[in-house]
């Protein structure tokens, strides 16, 4: 092997690792021995390679992550925002404040808030199924796509122009629902459909 000939940076990290068989060893060390060039670049791995095997440090928590990352201009791609919704009304739990629209009805109407989105969820329980059919309400929601996901089953469905969309009926139990569009996912973690 001349000089001109560098060893590949794949066969030097299994030098600095000692994972190179016996005889491929030999050949490789005669040429780090002569070549300034693969020499360095060995002494750099090793140092690399102890440096990460000495590491303890913890990782960074996800949130802590996301904020450092906003840190930066916005010339670049900014990453898929991934929001957790808040439940802020129930018409179960409505009372008679709410009048003549408060009154028992076929649907079950939840609202949750995610940031400048809300989506406005009803509930439809036929033949121990649940139908889902909800709306987002925000400005677009080009490719949105609906997905719910449980024990008991999964659906999934795509958002219309007015951001509207209805889930084929699935199985009464326990989901979570998440709403992804190309630059956000809304996620309700904890969706309960009983009678």
């Amino acid at each position: 092997m001349s000089t001109e000939e560098h060893i590949s940076l794949e066969t030097l990290a299994d030098i600095a690792e000692n994972c190179l068989a016996a005889e491929a060893l030999e050949a490789a060390m005669s040429h780090v021995a002569t070549c300034s060039t693969c020499d360095d670049k060995l002494r750099r791995l090793q140092h690399l390679i102890l440096t990460m095997k000495s590491d303890t440090a913890a990782d960074a928590p996800r949130d802590v992550l996301l904020s450092a990352i906003n840190i930066f201009p916005a010339g670049r791609r900014s990453p898929l925002r991934r929001i957790l919704a808040t439940l802020i009304f129930d018409s179960r739990n409505a009372g008679p404040a709410f009048g003549m629209r408060s009154l028992p009805t076929a649907s079950r109407q939840l609202l949750y808030s995610a940031q400048e989105t809300d989506l406005d969820l009803r509930i439809t329980i036929q033949n121990d199924e649940c139908i889902l059919a909800g709306q987002l309400l925000r400005d677009a929601c080009v490719n949105g796509l609906v997905e719910i996901s449980g024990t008991t089953g999964a659906a999934e469905t795509t958002l219309n122009e007015l951001c509207e969309f209805t889930l084929p009926p699935i199985p009464l139990g326990n989901y979570s629902l998440r709403v992804r569009m190309p630059d956000v996912e809304i996620e309700i973690s904890e969706l309960e459909l009983r009678d």
